[in-house]
């Protein structure tokens, strides 16, 4: 990715809950200059909470309240890590994510949200509301119980906001939907009456409500366990139940508190005024993860969303050195409260009132909101200096003036190879006896700005050129430019690349031998790779014989993807499904074809399947057709493709290797992409199992070779 600015400070948000899309969306419009930014987040969406009973009774689509974080990255100029945080190193100010290395940071925020809490009830007997990712495929699955007759009383553990409009969501969707399956609901309250932390007025309402549509009301129960189907009260009352659904306050995470931050007694963190934790001026907490020592709130999203601005006022301020200012939460606000129906009841100021315009005024609201994160201006980078006033005035040398200080190379090296770092200006590379040495040199720009994850995809694509020869991995050298930045950041984006060559490097069972470092205006890895090959056994991209089939190990369609990413057209789990298939090596898929008559082979780029297809034709050899109904495609790539969307080098590939009446995905260029080969057919269904069961899912026979010359399709 390109870098506009040298990069002179790290802002990490943990989480994507409601203050951090703000923030996110602040940044795309108020850019900070030498700013590098990442998002760290378990799932690519995020739900908005207000609008859960809405998806429930059946008012919204789960995509309708869900915001899609990857564009909204795009917009702001951040780095979108998917994973769950698991601490923080408050010393050295790195963020512990699962499952990659971890994130450095000179200013963090926390919006992680709360944890399930079932009150002390069983988790396994149970329904948590929270995350609500997680509840929205419960809910799925007890409407097939529900739809076989495995669910007559159902229950709702909690009787405020939550358990209320949850409980009437359920009773209009499931009276909508089965009128005639016989069903009995009940609310379990441990208090006089239902939403007791809101007027006498609202409450009376919803009793009415709830008399009116049968829903029993279960008051001073507070329950403690479930034995044996039956939910039971602190005062040994006994209700049976089929499915019950926990709408009680969840818990805090345990792992702020491990990292030594300042928690309350029930484990949220504690933060001052401005929003910074306590004793940590250089942390931030907000939402459900978070309470103000001074001014504590429910834990509610209409208060997460008030955080969102101050919260990015006082991190700028921290991260430009300047004083950060207090922030007082609003006490009263507007309640809006939904009946299940496209019906709801507001309150404020001791005034409530109700009706199906309450409705349409908090669907304007909540839709309004959404729309915020899905539609974005246009917006002009501004040319203040930001974090660059420090900056030296010299321009940045180039030559081997712009190479990565010594000290820092060192000292990542050391970290993740000890003693096998390399030392040597060059290394030998020697082939075992019998066998011949393969070597190829790829280099990618990034396409994505998460540094390990285009590390691995980088090994992984410069690899493939060995393995589409039959080969097997040996050595790499890599080849990296980084963006200019500060020490402790240059040192923590080697981290991230290095984690990710290294790792990547010892799935190919290979070994680092050396390598090149230096600083650009735009991110890119390299590697020169070796591998070797039995001299007899190395597979060419030609010899194809007539009647052989064409298989292919992975779906197309990166290309598309990645460039309707870049303009902020593609959904989150679409780039990272790509992204996921990019780091997927074509090793072992090597090594289960070499078990097979491989008569031709090569490995799926940027000339798109059109261009390596024709590779694969010799002049006097056997033609090729293409059936465009079996190939695999990415989630997204045809949208993306019937958009009008195209990557830069779609139309070149279209030039060179044009296919009568061929789709447009075989114009377009893949990244890391699969092997492509033929074999007999009485082989295919063989090859094809053997793949899938190794991970290639979307392995597929995707034409066939014929006496006729040149190339057609077929299907489409």
């Amino acid at each position: 990715m390109q870098a506009a600015h040298p990069i002179a400070r790290e802002l990490v948000l943990a989480g994507g809950g409601h203050s951090h899309v703000i923030v996110l969306r602040m940044l795309g419009m108020q850019a900070i200059p030498g700013l590098r930014v990442t998002l760290v987040s378990p799932d690519a969406e995020t739900p908005y909470s207000g609008m859960l009973p809405g998806v429930v009774a059946g008012h919204y689509t789960r995509r309708d309240v869900h915001i899609d974080l990857v564009p909204l990255c795009r917009f702001a100029g951040a780095n979108f890590v998917r994973g769950s945080v698991e601490g923080i190193d408050t010393e050295a100010k790195y963020l512990k994510v699962s499952g990659r290395p971890p994130i450095r940071y000179d200013v963090l925020s926390i919006d992680v949200g709360s944890t399930p809490s079932p009150g002390g009830l069983p988790q396994d007997a149970v329904i948590p509301v929270k995350p609500i990712s997680n509840f929205l495929e419960h809910w799925q699955g007890f409407l097939k119980r529900f739809a076989a007759g495995d669910a007559v009383e159902v229950g709702f553990v909690g009787g405020g906001a939550g358990g209320t409009e949850l409980c009437l969501a359920v009773h209009h969707y499931l009276t909508s939907n089965f009128p005639d399956r016989p069903c009995n609901l009940h609310l379990f309250t441990d208090g006089k009456s239902v939403l007791k932390e809101f007027p006498a007025s609202v409450s009376k309402r919803f009793e009415k409500i709830m008399r009116a549509r049968d829903i029993a009301v279960h008051r001073d129960f507070r329950a403690i366990d479930v034995a044996h189907g039956r939910l039971v009260s602190t005062d040994q009352r006994e209700i049976a139940l089929d499915e019950i659904f926990c709408t009680t306050e969840a818990s805090a995470q345990s792992w702020p508190e491990q990292a030594g931050l300042a928690v309350d007694s029930a484990g949220f963190i504690q933060t001052e005024d401005t929003l910074q934790v306590v004793g940590h001026p250089e942390v931030f907490a907000v939402g459900d993860c978070a309470t103000m020592v001074n001014h504590p709130r429910p834990k509610a999203g209409v208060f997460a969303v008030r955080q969102g601005l101050p919260l990015f006022k006082n991190m700028s301020a921290v991260l430009l050195g300047k004083p950060a200012q207090p922030f007082r939460p609003q006490e009263k606000f507007l309640a809006l409260l939904t009946t299940g129906s496209k019906h709801a009841v507001a309150s404020r100021n001791g005034l409530t009132f109700d009706g199906d315009w309450v409705w349409r005024w908090k669907n304007w609201i909540d839709q309004r909101f959404i729309q915020r994160f899905a539609v974005f201006p246009e917006m002009g980078r501004g040319e203040n200096e930001g974090l660059l006033a420090d900056f030296a005035d010299q321009m940045h040398c180039g030559g081997c003036g712009a190479k990565v200080s010594a000290d820092l190379l060192s000292e990542v090296l050391a970290e993740f190879l000890g003693d096998a770092a390399p030392s040597a200006d060059a290394a030998p590379v020697s082939a075992p006896p019998g066998r011949q040495l393969l070597q190829s040199v790829d280099h990618l720009r990034a396409v994505t700005p998460d540094l390990y994850i285009q590390s691995r995809i980088a090994v992984c694509h410069a690899f493939s050129d060995i393995y589409a020869c039959g080969g097997s991995a040996l050595n790499a050298m890599v080849m990296l430019t980084l963006p200019f930045a500060k020490p402790d950041v240059t040192r923590g984006m080697l981290r991230e690349v290095m984690a990710g060559v290294v790792q990547q490097l010892e799935e190919e069972g290979a070994a680092l031998i050396g390598g090149h470092t230096s600083e650009g205006m735009e991110t890119s890895v390299g590697l020169t790779v070796n591998g070797t090959v039995a001299a007899d056994q190395i597979w060419c991209k030609t010899g194809a014989n007539p009647g052989d089939v064409l298989i292919l190990t992975k779906a197309l369609g990166t290309g598309v993807v990645l460039a309707a990413d870049m303009q902020r057209l593609a959904r989150g789990n679409w780039v990272e499904t790509a992204l996921t298939m990019m780091m997927q090596s074509n090793r072992r898929a090597a090594e289960i074809i070499a078990g097979f008559s491989v008569s031709a082979c090569t490995d799926l780029t940027g000339f798109g399947l059109a261009g390596h297809c024709r590779e694969m034709l010799e002049d006097q050899g056997p033609g090729l057709c293409l059936d465009l109904d079996a190939l695999p495609m990415l989630p997204g790539a045809a949208d993306c493709l019937d958009a009008g969307v195209r990557s830069t080098l779609h139309e070149a590939n279209r030039r060179v290797a044009s296919v009568p009446g061929g789709s447009e995905v075989l114009y377009d260029p893949q990244t890391s992409g699969g092997l492509l080969f033929s074999l007999p057919p009485a082989q295919a269904a063989e090859c094809l199992a053997a793949l899938k069961r190794a991970g290639y899912r979307e392995a597929s026979v995707i034409g066939a070779f014929q006496d006729a010359p040149g190339m057609s399709v077929t299907g489409g």
